[in-house]
C-alpha cells in the first residue's frame, strides 16, 4: 500500500484554516453593515439582548457564532449528549446559556454540569442561570484539568463544545483534544458544534466512533460532531 502524501495532508491542512479564517470575516463584515443599519435611527426596533450579543461577537473573536443558538441547533446537540446517565457534564464555551439550558432540561436531577465560559460579558449572563446543579466557571478550557481539580472532579461522562476549534492553532486543536480524550470515561461522549470542518480528519485519531451530521437552520449552520470515546 503507498504511504499518503504528506503534501497532500498539509494542502487539506491549509484548505481547512483558511475555510475558519473566511467565514469568520465574511460574518463579522456583514454584522458590521447591520450594526450601521442600526445606528441609523432604527435602534428602537432592535431587540436588545441579541444586539448585545452580536456587540460581544464583533468585540471578541473566540466568540464562535453570530447569534445565539437557535432551538434545532440545540435541541440536535443535546440529543446527541444522550444525558440519560450522565452524572457529570462539562459545556466549553457556555456563552450566555442558551445550550446549557437546555442541558439542565434534560439531566439527571442527581448530576453536575460545569459550564465554562472565557468572555466576561457572556459569563455575566452565564451567571444568572440559577440552577445548584450548575457550577459556572470564568476560565480557559485548555485549562480544563485545573478546573476540574478544583471542582473535585477527575473526569466527565459528557464533554459538549461551542468553542471555535478554528480559532486555535493546529498543536492548540490536538492539545485540547487530547486533553478531553483523556479527561472522558469510558464509554463517554465528545459533541462539538462547529461553523468549520476543522474537526473532521482529526476526531478519529482520539475516538473510536465518530458521527458527523450538519444543522442548517441556525445562523450560520453549524456542523454537529459526536465522538465516543
Amino acid at each position: 500500500m503507498s504511504k499518503p502524501d504528506p503534501r497532500a495532508s498539509k494542502s487539506d491542512r491549509d484548505v481547512l484554516d483558511n475555510l475558519g479564517a473566511l467565514i469568520g470575516g465574511q460574518i463579522k463584515r456583514g454584522m458590521s453593515k447591520l450594526e450601521e443599519v442600526i445606528s441609523d435611527g432604527k435602534k428602537e426596533h432592535a431587540d436588545s439582548k441579541f444586539m448585545g450579543y452580536v456587540k460581544v461577537f464583533m468585540d471578541d473573536p473566540a466568540v464562535a457564532a453570530v447569534t445565539p443558538s437557535s432551538r434545532y441547533l440545540v435541541d440536535r446537540t443535546v440529543k446527541a449528549m444522550n444525558l440519560a446517565h450522565a452524572k457529570v457534564i462539562v459545556e466549553y464555551g457556555a456563552a450566555r446559556g442558551v445550550m446549557t439550558r437546555r442541558i439542565l432540561e434534560k439531566m439527571r436531577p442527581d448530576a453536575k454540569l460545569i459550564a465554562i465560559e472565557f468572555n466576561t460579558p457572556l459569563f455575566e449572563e452565564l451567571k444568572k442561570i440559577s440552577d445548584p446543579r450548575m457550577i459556572p466557571v470564568h476560565g480557559d478550557v485548555r485549562e480544563i484539568e485545573k478546573i476540574l481539580a478544583k471542582h473535585g472532579l477527575t473526569g466527565a461522562d459528557v464533554i459538549v463544545s461551542g468553542v471555535p476549534f478554528a480559532f486555535f492553532s493546529g498543536r492548540g486543536r490536538h492539545e485540547l483534544l487530547t486533553k478531553t480524550s483523556a479527561l472522558l470515561n469510558d464509554g463517554g461522549r465528545f459533541v462539538a458544534y462547529q461553523v468549520t470542518t476543522h474537526l473532521i480528519p482529526m476526531l478519529p485519531d482520539y475516538f473510536s466512533k465518530v458521527d458527523t451530521q450538519f444543522e442548517v437552520r441556525n445562523m450560520p449552520p453549524h456542523f454537529v460532531f459526536t465522538a465516543l470515546k
